[in-house]
């Protein structure tokens, strides 16, 4: 039996150490790189989203944030200034846990309540086939004219009153109706 002595545990210990601290500031190095391009990214995300949700708006203001981290925004068209402004819709952000991660979801709605559309824009953690399909305008477009003030079910296999709306899968309907609190 051979006798460890204090250089065969040191050595190897201190390299696995100094391997540790140079890939811990090469990550933290990467993020505070890539930061503010990701949050520019998600951005315009967010901005392309709000004009699909509500296409006729010219621009967005942020009307309110939710506890929940739901944002609320007004589209308008016209020019204040000039007290022509317009509201034109609402685009509401809403974010709910998917199997995989986060699914982002934007939802227009005009000023009589109706919906005018919704877009998923990021489940990319999603799977392929299922929950990715939410983001599909097969999906979407079941939303389209929707009234806000009416009951809304999401369901599989529902034949009760209310404005129906097929899910994807049984977890579509659990994360819809979150969102739509």
């Amino acid at each position: 039996m051979r006798k460890i002595n204090f250089k065969d545990v040191f050595i190897p210990t201190i390299s696995l150490f100094i391997i540790c601290m140079i890939m811990t500031v090469a990550l933290a190095g990467t993020n505070a790189i890539t930061a503010k391009k990701i949050a520019e990214n998600e951005a315009l995300s967010q901005q392309e989203s709000m004009k699909i949700v509500c296409p006729d708006a010219e621009k967005f203001e942020l009307l309110t944030e939710t506890e929940d981290g739901s944002t609320i925004y007004v589209g308008t068209v016209g020019e204040e200034s000039e007290d022509v402004l317009k509201i034109v819709g609402y685009a509401i952000s809403t974010v709910a846990n998917g199997y995989g991660g986060q699914v982002k979801v934007m939802t227009g709605i005009d000023a009589n309540g109706e919906i005018i559309n919704i877009d998923v824009y990021y489940n990319d953690d999603e799977t392929p086939g299922l929950g990715k399909n939410t983001s599909n305008e097969d999906f979407t477009s079941r939303f389209k004219g929707l009234v806000t003030s009416d009951k809304i079910v999401v369901d599989k296999d529902y034949s009760g009153e209310g404005q129906k709306v097929d899910a994807v899968t049984s977890s579509t309907i659990r994360r819809v109706l979150l969102l739509m609190q």
